[in-house]
């Protein structure tokens, strides 16, 4: 296996999602996901880049070109933990898994919107009286 695909595994399971959720998450298809995992091939630029957003880690690291350092999350202050936690056990299984769908939504939304530019609205015709 390769150190791309081996590395993609690893941060799939560490973000604790499937080749499907990613799929839908990153816009990327399944077949291309399944062809990088199996070593087939090695995603371009830009799709290592929209991996490593939506599994929070390094592209360069998903290249193999950081040392052999396991992926980390971004750093969250002990007060945003703190916060996080306690809202966390506040809510019901239902809940959890709403706030998770949720949390991926915005992931991918966020790696979706870097790069890509905005897409400008229809500009709406004066009525006239």
């Amino acid at each position: 296996m390769s150190v791309f695909a081996d590395r993609l595994k690893t941060a799939m399971q560490q973000a604790n999602v499937t080749s499907a959720q990613l799929s839908k998450q990153t816009g990327i298809g399944r077949s291309s996901i399944s062809q990088w995992l199996s070593s087939k091939y090695v995603a371009k630029h830009d799709k290592v880049t929209t991996l490593a957003q939506a599994l929070a880690v390094n592209p360069d690291w998903l290249l193999g070109a950081d040392p052999v350092v396991e992926p980390t999350a971004s750093p969250v202050t002990p007060v945003v933990a703190e916060e996080l936690t306690a809202l966390w056990q506040q809510l019901d299984p239902v809940g959890q898994q709403k706030l998770l769908k949720k949390a991926r939504k915005l992931v991918a939304k966020q790696a979706q919107s870097t790069g890509k530019p905005k897409k400008k609205g229809k500009k709406k015709k004066a009525k006239k009286k």
